[in-house]
């Protein structure tokens, strides 16, 4: 196949003789060509005439500054100072001087700026030092960079992302510090004594944008530094590490004593909660002495297993809910009403065990179930459970009589539930208080025996329902 081009016709060259071009020139204007210097600017400066100064004679001054402080070192921090005090009216020369700073501070390019304008920033900076972009310039010239970033990031309630937004168009957002002050978010949050719910939230936030290497090692620090009375106080902060590290991989990357920590602290929420119910119980319900003194002796018994509270199901009847309210958090639901003694039951995660607790009525008692997925269904799963129902998944049950602090810690350990490690040991029973113990148990076994055939037959009648 041919193909053929056409030669696109040129305009004409014009015709001009040399005499004419002579002529043209001769009637141009005088020209005079301003060539840039340090000194022209300066001198502009002292004679109050810095807004006549262009900016190709602003970028020369700056560039060429070092040079010219070395044959004038006496006039140097002098005139730097000058050129700021300038810039703070002048944006585009705010813009300049402002990106070369953080270039010089946070890229260690010393030849970008002289460093006689570097040491007189403050003359600048003290008159706008509540501006985000000056802050950041102030810490970026700090010993610990990465955790005055983590600081300010903090205070304006931003991650890594939403400040580098912040500064894009002032500051150059490539500088290497930028990136990596994301290692100091951790360290510098376990500085804060008591932190509230804000910077809390900041926290998660900027774990959630780390990478997974950033994270595990951020989360590797949080838990091994902060105090477990922080996390008590911060249930927002101990579901986000337990929906993320509790389960699945992520919590086999974690050190030995950052698991450690983080059964710590899920379990001492979970025990929080237990305890808030029993001390509302104790102040919003008509009970009699013996019932209250049941209920304190329940209370301390559990603290010293707060550490291995997985999870918590709080149960109540509609008279204990309607006088207790609304002021538990966590997973709270009511038993329906099988015609049984009204009583609270507290559900016990202990990794692999369920603990249930009943709280009053007559039996009492406290039931073991293996953790598994039928008995996880039904005691953390259904929503609608009676007391009769839970009796009837049967298990393994422990009284609440004479002494039953001391037999109830060995019956856990045998199944492998042990106490805290600061937990108080218990003293040695005498004879005479084993008979009387062996005597008040007799009389708990037929209680309970009587119960669960009541159980069984309620069962039988009214299968379990759920939704």
């Amino acid at each position: 196949m041919n193909f053929q081009f056409s030669i696109p016709s040129l305009p004409e060259t014009p015709q001009c003789s040399p005499n004419q071009l002579i002529q043209l020139a001769s009637n141009l204007p005088d020209a005079t060509i301003s060539i840039p210097s340090v000194d022209k600017v300066l001198e502009a400066i002292e004679q109050g005439k810095a807004d006549q100064v262009s900016k190709l004679d602003w970028v020369y001054c700056i560039h060429a500054k070092a040079q010219w402080d070395q044959q004038n070192i006496d006039r140097s921090r002098k005139t730097s100072a000058a050129i700021w005090k300038i810039a703070i009216s002048n944006s585009w020369l705010q813009h300049q001087l402002l990106w070369r700073l953080a270039l010089y501070y946070g890229d260690r390019q010393e030849q970008v700026l002289a460093q006689s304008l570097t040491e007189s920033f403050d003359i600048f900076a003290n008159s706008v030092s509540h501006l985000l972009p000056f802050q950041i310039i102030r810490a970026l010239r700090s010993t610990q960079a990465g955790r005055e970033l983590a600081r300010i990031a903090c205070e304006k309630r931003v991650n890594r992302t939403g400040l580098l937004n912040n500064i894009r168009d002032i500051l150059p957002a490539y500088i290497p510090l930028f990136s990596q002050f994301i290692e100091d978010i951790t360290p510098y949050f376990t500085t804060i004594r008591s932190p509230n719910h804000q910077q809390v939230e900041w926290l998660l936030v900027c774990l959630d944008e780390m990478s997974d290497s950033q994270q595990i090692k951020a989360v590797n620090h949080l838990l091994t530094n902060v105090s477990k009375n922080i996390a008590t106080n911060h249930s927002l902060l101990v579901d986000w590490l337990r929906n993320n590290y509790r389960n699945g991989e992520n919590w086999y990357k974690l050190s030995d004593p950052a698991r450690q920590r983080l059964r710590e602290w899920i379990g001492g929420i979970n025990y929080t909660d237990f305890q808030t119910l029993v001390n509302l119980i104790l102040n919003r319900l008509d009970l009699q002495y013996f019932e209250s003194n049941r209920l304190c002796r329940r209370r301390d018994f559990w603290a010293d297993y707060s550490n291995r509270f997985e999870r918590l199901r709080i149960l109540l009847p509609k008279t204990s809910q309607i006088a207790i309210g609304y002021q538990i958090q966590g997973d709270v639901d009511l038993l329906d009403d099988d015609g049984s003694d009204p009583t609270e039951v507290c559900l016990f995660d202990f990794g692999e065990w369920f603990v249930v607790e009943f709280f009053r009525g007559r039996g009492s008692e406290t039931r073991l179930f293996p953790k598994n997925s039928r008995n996880e269904q039904i005691l953390f799963g259904e929503s609608i459970l009676s007391v009769k129902r839970i009796r009837c998944l049967g298990g393994d049950k422990h009284d609440h009589e004479f002494l039953w602090q001391i037999f109830s810690r060995i019956w856990l350990a045998n199944n492998g539930i042990l106490p805290n490690p600061n937990a108080h040991s218990s003293r040695n029973p005498t004879a005479d208080q084993l008979q009387q113990r062996e005597n008040r148990l007799e009389r708990w076994k037929r209680e309970i025996e009587r119960l669960e055939r009541e159980a069984r037959a309620y069962c039988n009648s009214s299968p379990l329902r759920s939704h």
